[in-house]
């Protein structure tokens, strides 16, 4: 996952629609094949952490209802291979059979990213592929710090370029590959460290659907208190903190819920409801340049508690508030699923519609 400052997008524009480069593929792959995509990720959008023995970063959930169901009554999940050829291979298997898949890439390795990027996992979705060529979609867009800019792309790549991108995961680092096992809102098994990654579609009847919150801390005020204890510990510190890559996240999913409901149409909302989502939406907003501020402040021997714990305390009283207001759309938002055949394992592959391996011509 990259790390830029966040810049505006409005919810009308790419898939992406201003959300981190893992949601807004998931968003690209589902909007795909589900009319509701953008509806389910601004409904299942929720922070909670998990907290480390000090001094560790908590684990970070976007998402409070998995995004890993599709209509057809398929589920994606993780599967790996240490060498390309086999990799590749199950890419191409799966696109001939749903038409796309979710891979895991190297942002530092994309063609079309900004030069000087980290290693940093990065969810592209691939779409076709013809005599060693792929098509990616990558609807991700950022402001980085040093004024780079990462736009979204969508085009043919080289067999080389593939190769480059779509490597193991021996860079990533541990914290890295926490946040993957997370992407869809409850905990993913992951492929061995050392594999290349992707997402296959499987009956989701019978899968791992069972309750996954234990020791999760959800309450706005308890999430907040826990980021100001872990960012008092470690702002001083070498390097900058892990987290401030998952609250620039956290900030980019939280703008896109509140844009959408702010914009869904069909409502007569009380003038209470739209302070209170502009409020919460503006207290996200700010959130990741005053906890670098306060980071770059601390290491030059100049803490800001004060302005931690009053950036922190504000975010959590403006969500409690919003979350108020759509506590009730919420619980009468329903996505219904088909329900597939039973079947004794996940493994078994049940491909509800057959693609051709090669996209029609497109121009990179």
């Amino acid at each position: 996952m990259a790390d830029p400052y966040d810049a505006p997008a409005p919810v009308t524009t790419a898939a992406g629609a201003g959300l981190s480069c893992y949601t807004s593929a998931v968003l690209a792959y589902l909007a795909r094949e589900d009319a509701t995509a953008h509806a389910r990720v601004a409904h299942a959008t929720r922070l909670a952490i998990r907290p480390a023995a000090p001094p560790g970063p908590p684990a970070f959930r976007h998402h409070d209802t998995a995004l890993d169901r599709l209509p057809d009554g398929t589920a994606l999940r993780p599967r790996g291979a240490r060498q390309l050829g086999p990799a590749l291979e199950a890419l191409a298997e799966e696109i001939e059979a749903y038409g796309q898949v979710l891979f895991t890439a190297d942002a530092a390795r994309l063609p079309w990213a900004p030069p000087g990027r980290p290693p940093a996992p990065h969810f592209l979705v691939a779409t076709g592929h013809r005599g060693g060529q792929w098509y990616l979609d990558d609807h991700f867009s950022g402001l980085f710090p040093d004024g780079h800019e990462q736009v979204p792309f969508s085009g043919w790549v080289s067999s080389a370029d593939m190769a480059a991108l779509f490597t193991t995961d021996d860079s990533f680092t541990p914290v890295q590959r926490r946040r993957g096992r997370e992407v869809f809102g409850r905990t993913a098994a992951a492929p061995p460290e050392g594999s290349r990654q992707w997402f296959i579609r499987v009956p989701a009847h019978g899968t791992d659907d069972g309750p996954d919150d234990d020791g999760w801390i959800t309450a706005p005020d308890r999430v907040g208190n826990r980021l100001k204890e872990h960012l008092d510990a470690v702002c001083a510190q070498e390097g900058e903190p892990a987290v401030l890559e998952d609250l620039w996240a956290a900030a980019r999913h939280h703008r896109y819920k509140y844009r959408y409901f702010l914009a869904a149409p069909g409502q007569d909302p009380p003038p209470e409801r739209e302070h209170a989502l502009r409020r919460a939406e503006s207290c996200w907003s700010g959130l990741p340049k005053t906890m670098r501020f306060a980071v770059n402040s601390a290491r030059r021997g100049r803490p800001r508690t004060s302005l931690v714990d009053t950036t922190l305390r504000d975010l959590a009283a403006a969500e409690t508030e919003a979350r108020g207001f759509l506590g009730q759309e919420n619980k009468e938002h329903l996505w219904s699923v088909t329900t597939s055949s039973p079947t004794t394992s996940d493994e078994q592959r049940t491909p509800t519609r057959t693609t051709r391996p090669c996209a029609p011509a497109r121009t990179a």
